[in-house]
Protein backbone atom coordinates (compact mmCIF):
# COMPACT_ATOMS: atom_id res chain seq x y z
CA UNK A 1 0.00 0.00 0.00
CA UNK A 2 1.34 3.42 -1.00
CA UNK A 3 1.25 5.70 2.05
CA UNK A 4 3.60 8.27 0.50
CA UNK A 5 0.97 11.01 0.87
CA UNK A 6 2.22 11.20 4.46
CA UNK A 7 5.64 12.50 5.40
CA UNK A 8 5.56 10.40 8.57
CA UNK A 9 3.39 7.86 10.37
CA UNK A 10 3.15 8.04 14.16
CA UNK A 11 1.23 6.48 17.04
CA UNK A 12 -0.14 7.76 20.32
CA UNK A 13 -1.11 5.61 23.30
CA UNK A 14 -3.87 6.42 25.76
CA UNK A 15 -5.04 4.03 28.48
CA UNK A 16 -3.47 1.09 26.69
CA UNK A 17 -5.00 1.87 23.30
CA UNK A 18 -2.59 2.71 20.45
CA UNK A 19 -3.86 4.95 17.64
CA UNK A 20 -2.00 5.46 14.37
CA UNK A 21 -2.01 8.72 12.42
CA UNK A 22 -0.25 10.24 9.44
CA UNK A 23 1.29 13.69 9.06
CA UNK A 24 1.75 15.82 5.96
CA UNK A 25 2.18 19.46 5.02
CA UNK A 26 3.97 22.32 6.71
CA UNK A 27 4.58 21.95 10.44
CA UNK A 28 3.78 25.59 11.19
CA UNK A 29 0.74 25.89 8.91
CA UNK A 30 -2.83 25.81 10.27
CA UNK A 31 -3.73 22.23 11.17
CA UNK A 32 -6.48 20.10 9.65
CA UNK A 33 -7.46 17.01 11.67
CA UNK A 34 -8.97 14.52 9.21
CA UNK A 35 -11.48 11.92 10.45
CA UNK A 36 -12.59 9.21 8.03
CA UNK A 37 -15.94 7.47 7.49
CA UNK A 38 -16.91 4.16 9.09
CA UNK A 39 -14.91 1.03 8.08
CA UNK A 40 -12.45 3.27 6.16
CA UNK A 41 -9.04 4.59 7.29
CA UNK A 42 -6.98 7.75 7.00
CA UNK A 43 -6.28 6.63 3.41
CA UNK A 44 -9.82 7.70 2.46
CA UNK A 45 -8.39 11.23 2.19
CA UNK A 46 -5.34 10.20 0.14
CA UNK A 47 -6.72 11.76 -3.04
CA UNK A 48 -7.02 15.25 -1.55
CA UNK A 49 -4.15 15.28 0.96
CA UNK A 50 -1.52 16.52 -1.53
CA UNK A 51 -3.64 19.57 -2.43
CA UNK A 52 -4.50 20.28 1.21
CA UNK A 53 -0.92 19.74 2.37
CA UNK A 54 0.24 22.57 0.10
CA UNK A 55 -1.57 24.98 2.45
CA UNK A 56 -2.14 23.19 5.76
CA UNK A 57 -0.58 20.84 8.26
CA UNK A 58 -2.41 17.52 7.92
CA UNK A 59 -3.06 15.10 10.77
CA UNK A 60 -5.11 12.11 9.56
CA UNK A 61 -6.04 9.36 12.00
CA UNK A 62 -7.14 5.74 11.97
CA UNK A 63 -10.04 5.88 14.42
CA UNK A 64 -10.20 3.06 16.96
CA UNK A 65 -11.00 -0.30 15.43
CA UNK A 66 -9.98 0.92 11.96
CA UNK A 67 -6.81 0.42 9.96
CA UNK A 68 -3.76 0.20 12.21
CA UNK A 69 -5.67 1.25 15.35
CA UNK A 70 -7.15 -2.19 15.90
CA UNK A 71 -6.40 -3.30 19.46
CA UNK A 72 -9.36 -4.67 21.39
CA UNK A 73 -11.10 -1.79 23.09
CA UNK A 74 -14.37 -0.01 23.82
CA UNK A 75 -16.10 1.21 20.67
CA UNK A 76 -18.02 4.39 21.37
CA UNK A 77 -18.08 8.05 20.36
CA UNK A 78 -16.94 9.00 23.87
CA UNK A 79 -13.88 6.78 23.44
CA UNK A 80 -13.09 8.38 20.06
CA UNK A 81 -13.26 11.85 21.64
CA UNK A 82 -10.86 10.76 24.40
CA UNK A 83 -8.48 9.38 21.73
CA UNK A 84 -8.54 12.66 19.82
CA UNK A 85 -7.86 14.71 22.96
CA UNK A 86 -4.86 12.47 23.58
CA UNK A 87 -3.66 13.11 20.03
CA UNK A 88 -4.03 16.89 20.39
CA UNK A 89 -1.96 16.70 23.56
CA UNK A 90 0.69 14.42 22.04
CA UNK A 91 1.18 16.73 19.04
CA UNK A 92 0.86 19.93 21.15
CA UNK A 93 -1.96 21.13 18.93
CA UNK A 94 -3.55 24.17 20.55
CA UNK A 95 -6.07 24.75 17.76
CA UNK A 96 -7.21 22.67 14.81
CA UNK A 97 -9.92 22.58 12.19
CA UNK A 98 -11.61 19.19 12.15
CA UNK A 99 -12.65 17.75 8.79
CA UNK A 100 -14.93 14.79 9.52
CA UNK A 101 -16.65 12.41 7.11
CA UNK A 102 -20.00 10.71 7.71
CA UNK A 103 -20.24 9.02 11.15
CA UNK A 104 -17.13 10.76 12.53
CA UNK A 105 -18.94 14.11 12.22
CA UNK A 106 -20.72 13.34 15.50
CA UNK A 107 -17.61 12.74 17.67
CA UNK A 108 -16.01 15.72 15.88
CA UNK A 109 -18.82 17.90 17.22
CA UNK A 110 -18.56 16.28 20.64
CA UNK A 111 -14.86 17.18 20.66
CA UNK A 112 -15.68 20.78 19.72
CA UNK A 113 -18.27 20.96 22.50
CA UNK A 114 -15.88 19.55 25.11
CA UNK A 115 -12.75 21.43 24.00
CA UNK A 116 -14.04 24.61 22.32
CA UNK A 117 -10.75 26.40 22.93
CA UNK A 118 -8.92 23.85 20.76
CA UNK A 119 -11.32 23.47 17.82
CA UNK A 120 -11.31 26.59 15.66
CA UNK A 121 -13.71 25.30 12.98
CA UNK A 122 -15.63 22.22 11.94
CA UNK A 123 -16.10 20.90 8.41
CA UNK A 124 -18.64 18.07 8.28
CA UNK A 125 -18.64 16.03 5.09
CA UNK A 126 -22.19 14.76 4.54
CA UNK A 127 -22.77 13.60 8.09
CA UNK A 128 -23.51 14.54 11.68
CA UNK A 129 -26.44 16.89 11.04
CA UNK A 130 -29.06 14.23 11.85
CA UNK A 131 -29.57 11.24 14.15
CA UNK A 132 -29.22 7.98 12.26
CA UNK A 133 -32.05 6.33 14.16
CA UNK A 134 -34.50 8.82 12.65
CA UNK A 135 -33.57 8.09 9.03
CA UNK A 136 -36.46 6.39 7.20
CA UNK A 137 -35.80 2.69 6.74
CA UNK A 138 -32.67 2.50 8.90
CA UNK A 139 -32.32 -0.92 10.54
CA UNK A 140 -29.22 -1.23 12.71
CA UNK A 141 -29.16 -5.05 12.74
CA UNK A 142 -29.38 -5.25 8.97
CA UNK A 143 -26.61 -2.71 8.40
CA UNK A 144 -24.29 -4.41 10.91
CA UNK A 145 -24.96 -7.81 9.36
CA UNK A 146 -24.31 -6.57 5.82
CA UNK A 147 -21.02 -4.88 6.65
CA UNK A 148 -19.78 -7.60 8.99
CA UNK A 149 -20.36 -10.30 6.39
CA UNK A 150 -19.02 -8.36 3.38
CA UNK A 151 -16.35 -10.43 1.62
CA UNK A 152 -13.88 -9.81 -1.21
CA UNK A 153 -11.57 -12.14 -3.09
CA UNK A 154 -8.79 -9.53 -3.12
CA UNK A 155 -7.95 -5.91 -2.34
CA UNK A 156 -8.24 -5.25 -6.07
CA UNK A 157 -11.82 -6.50 -6.10
CA UNK A 158 -12.73 -4.34 -3.09
CA UNK A 159 -11.22 -1.27 -4.71
CA UNK A 160 -12.96 -2.01 -8.00
CA UNK A 161 -16.34 -2.24 -6.27
CA UNK A 162 -15.63 1.01 -4.41
CA UNK A 163 -14.58 2.77 -7.63
CA UNK A 164 -17.71 1.54 -9.40
CA UNK A 165 -19.74 3.37 -6.76
CA UNK A 166 -17.69 6.48 -5.98
CA UNK A 167 -15.13 6.84 -8.78
CA UNK A 168 -11.34 6.66 -8.72
CA UNK A 169 -10.94 9.79 -6.59
CA UNK A 170 -7.18 10.05 -7.22
CA UNK A 171 -6.73 7.23 -4.71
CA UNK A 172 -3.52 5.17 -4.99
CA UNK A 173 -3.63 1.49 -5.86
CA UNK A 174 -3.82 -0.59 -2.70
CA UNK A 175 -5.32 2.19 -0.59
CA UNK A 176 -7.93 -0.19 0.91
CA UNK A 177 -5.32 -2.68 2.15
CA UNK A 178 -5.48 -1.46 5.75
CA UNK A 179 -9.30 -1.62 5.76
CA UNK A 180 -9.30 -5.37 5.14
CA UNK A 181 -8.10 -8.56 6.80
CA UNK A 182 -8.24 -12.27 6.07
CA UNK A 183 -11.26 -14.11 7.45
CA UNK A 184 -11.78 -17.77 8.36
CA UNK A 185 -13.42 -18.48 5.01
CA UNK A 186 -10.22 -17.50 3.20
CA UNK A 187 -11.60 -14.23 1.85
CA UNK A 188 -11.07 -10.63 2.91
CA UNK A 189 -13.52 -8.72 5.10
CA UNK A 190 -13.51 -5.40 6.90
CA UNK A 191 -11.00 -5.15 9.74
CA UNK A 192 -13.47 -3.17 11.84
CA UNK A 193 -14.98 -5.79 14.18
CA UNK A 194 -18.69 -6.46 14.49
CA UNK A 195 -18.68 -4.99 18.01
CA UNK A 196 -17.40 -1.70 16.60
CA UNK A 197 -20.10 -1.54 13.94
CA UNK A 198 -22.70 -2.11 16.67
CA UNK A 199 -21.18 0.44 19.05
CA UNK A 200 -20.67 3.22 16.53
CA UNK A 201 -23.97 2.82 14.70
CA UNK A 202 -25.80 2.65 18.04
CA UNK A 203 -24.20 5.94 19.14
CA UNK A 204 -24.96 7.56 15.77
CA UNK A 205 -28.56 6.38 16.01
CA UNK A 206 -29.29 7.77 19.47
CA UNK A 207 -26.98 10.68 20.38
CA UNK A 208 -28.54 13.76 22.03
CA UNK A 209 -28.60 15.97 18.95
CA UNK A 210 -30.50 18.82 20.62
CA UNK A 211 -27.90 19.27 23.35
CA UNK A 212 -24.91 18.63 21.10
CA UNK A 213 -25.89 20.95 18.28
CA UNK A 214 -26.65 23.80 20.66
CA UNK A 215 -23.27 23.32 22.32
CA UNK A 216 -21.30 24.11 19.16
CA UNK A 217 -19.81 27.60 19.24
CA UNK A 218 -17.22 27.55 16.44
CA UNK A 219 -17.93 28.23 12.74
CA UNK A 220 -19.21 25.14 10.93
CA UNK A 221 -19.35 24.17 7.27
CA UNK A 222 -21.62 21.25 6.35
CA UNK A 223 -20.82 19.96 2.87
CA UNK A 224 -23.64 17.85 1.47
CA UNK A 225 -23.78 15.29 -1.30
CA UNK A 226 -26.28 15.85 -4.10
CA UNK A 227 -29.74 14.92 -2.78
CA UNK A 228 -30.66 13.48 -6.18
CA UNK A 229 -28.72 10.36 -5.21
CA UNK A 230 -30.89 9.71 -2.16
CA UNK A 231 -33.10 6.67 -2.79
CA UNK A 232 -36.58 8.25 -2.68
CA UNK A 233 -38.72 11.29 -1.87
CA UNK A 234 -39.10 10.24 1.78
CA UNK A 235 -35.33 10.25 2.25
CA UNK A 236 -34.99 13.59 0.50
CA UNK A 237 -37.70 15.13 2.67
CA UNK A 238 -36.02 13.79 5.82
CA UNK A 239 -32.62 15.22 4.95
CA UNK A 240 -34.05 18.61 3.98
CA UNK A 241 -35.83 18.80 7.34
CA UNK A 242 -32.65 17.72 9.13
CA UNK A 243 -30.69 20.52 7.46
CA UNK A 244 -33.30 23.07 8.55
CA UNK A 245 -33.18 21.77 12.13
CA UNK A 246 -29.38 21.89 12.16
CA UNK A 247 -29.25 25.47 10.91
CA UNK A 248 -31.76 26.54 13.54
CA UNK A 249 -29.68 24.88 16.27
CA UNK A 250 -26.23 25.90 14.92
CA UNK A 251 -26.90 29.35 13.60
CA UNK A 252 -23.31 29.99 12.60
CA UNK A 253 -23.33 26.91 10.33
CA UNK A 254 -23.04 27.28 6.58
CA UNK A 255 -24.59 24.54 4.44
CA UNK A 256 -23.36 23.88 0.90
CA UNK A 257 -24.19 21.06 -1.49
CA UNK A 258 -21.78 19.91 -4.19
CA UNK A 259 -23.73 19.16 -7.38
CA UNK A 260 -23.25 15.60 -8.53
CA UNK A 261 -21.36 14.56 -5.41
CA UNK A 262 -21.92 11.23 -3.67
CA UNK A 263 -21.79 10.55 0.07
CA UNK A 264 -17.99 10.23 0.18
CA UNK A 265 -17.62 13.48 -1.68
CA UNK A 266 -13.88 13.76 -1.13
CA UNK A 267 -13.66 10.75 -3.46
CA UNK A 268 -16.40 11.49 -5.99
CA UNK A 269 -15.54 15.22 -6.20
CA UNK A 270 -12.04 15.82 -4.78
CA UNK A 271 -11.32 19.16 -6.45
CA UNK A 272 -14.64 20.66 -5.42
CA UNK A 273 -14.20 19.40 -1.85
CA UNK A 274 -10.75 20.98 -1.54
CA UNK A 275 -12.06 24.24 -3.03
CA UNK A 276 -14.91 24.37 -0.49
CA UNK A 277 -12.55 23.65 2.40
CA UNK A 278 -10.05 26.31 1.36
CA UNK A 279 -12.77 28.89 0.72
CA UNK A 280 -14.34 28.32 4.14
CA UNK A 281 -11.01 28.57 5.95
CA UNK A 282 -9.97 31.69 4.05
CA UNK A 283 -12.87 33.70 5.52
Amino acid sequence: MDRSVFTSIKTVERDGFVMEYGLAGHKHAPTLLLLHAIRNTKMLFAGIIPDLAAHFRIVAVDLRGHGHSVEQSTFSFDAIVDDLIGLLDAESLDQVTVVASSFSSVPAQMLAAQRPERISRLILLDGGYYRLGEVPGFQLDQVVQRLSLARFSSVEEAERQFADRYGEGKLPTGWMTSELEGKEDGKLGYRLPREAFIGYFSDYAAFDKDTLFRSITCPVLVLLADERFLPDDEQRAFHRAAVVFYQQAVRQAKIHSIPGALHLLMVSHPEETVKEIRSFLAK
